[in-house]
């Protein structure tokens, strides 16, 4: 079973009442004159629940093109926009109940929850022949620390390198990261270009007869890993390392990202036509209140 994450939606959502302010007696969550008040003031329903409807599918949109924009980032794990039916407005503001199976529960639009991360969805591998490079075969995650901070992060993405001063770094962005060992420190390697090291599939480093193995760890509680950036996590609730028997490293190989991008093209197209509709259906509910107030003013 995959474990996911759920992360907060970066925007807010429209308005079911028009952006109206609301005065001092009326209220959104409970029955009584404030409420009918409001809904008196309210526009067009179906105006506001065509618009939402185009926003959550904006957000979905948003959500798989960061996906194809990140095909070939190692270790990116695909993202999903979590969204979810929500109660129509009679039933929010209590004047009828949920499953009533009245026309007050026939539609409420759409809500949108945030993004859910497939964090334990294996990547493609790829062959890459460099030493510096490892890929991570089952369960765990390679341990490293920020430059400046001291801060430590897990991430699945094996593109390392060896700088001239002999740290092991990997980069997230344009923030460096050293790799760590099995004691949470920073590995450090013979100064020089030329000095003779390999890596094996117990995923050390070896020089000159010494092996250094790379921390491969697990988090205490997937539920609790937050995404930093690409291909970084933060296990709130620590992690523990992976035991010496179950550690599986391809040297030389790195996992890609975990994105199908046939899969997500087909995810766009659907989200565009969508939004396509919603939108329609926006301009559909504006010409018939215009229609409604030409004749209003024609009798009148």
């Amino acid at each position: 079973m995959k474990r996911i994450r759920i992360s907060a939606p970066s925007g807010g959502e429209i308005p079911r009442d028009g952006g109206f302010e609301e005065n001092e007696t009326s209220c959104l969550t409970c029955p009584g004159q404030g409420n009918q008040e409001k809904e008196e003031r309210n526009m067009s329903y179906g105006l506001y629940l065509s618009a939402e409807g185009a926003h959550a599918q904006n957000y979905r949109l948003e959500t798989i093109a960061n996906n194809i924009a990140n095909v070939d980032t190692p270790g990116f794990k695909r993202e999903l926009a979590v969204q979810q039916a929500r109660h129509t407005q009679r039933i929010e503001y209590g004047h009828d109940a949920p499953d009533s199976g009245s026309m007050n529960d026939v539609s409420g639009g759409v809500l949108t929850i945030g993004t859910l991360t497939e964090i334990q969805k294996q990547g493609t591998s790829m062959v890459t022949g460099e030493k510096t490079d490892m890929e991570i075969v089952g369960e765990g995650f390679f341990l490293v620390q920020h430059m400046q901070t001291g801060e430590q992060f897990l991430t699945r993405a094996g593109h390392f390198q060896k700088l001239p001063d002999g740290r092991l770094v990997t980069h997230s962005g344009s923030t460096e990261f050293a790799v760590c060992d099995m004691n949470g420190q920073p590995i450090v390697m013979t100064p020089g270009e030329n000095w003779d090291w390999d890596s094996n599939d117990a995923g050390e480093i070896v020089e000159a007869g010494v092996h250094t193995p790379v921390a491969l760890v697990v988090p205490q509680n997937y539920a609790k890993m937050v995404k930093q950036g690409k291909n970084m996590f933060k296990s709130e609730e620590g992690f523990t390392p992976v035991d010496t028997g179950n550690r599986k490293i391809k040297p030389r190989h790195l996992e890609g990202s975990a994105v199908d991008p046939a899969a997500e093209m087909v995810e766009l197209i659907a989200a565009s036509r969508l939004i396509e509709t919603n939108l329609k259906m926006v301009q559909q509910q504006d010409d018939m209140t215009n229609g409604l107030i030409s004749k209003v003013l024609r009798v009148s």
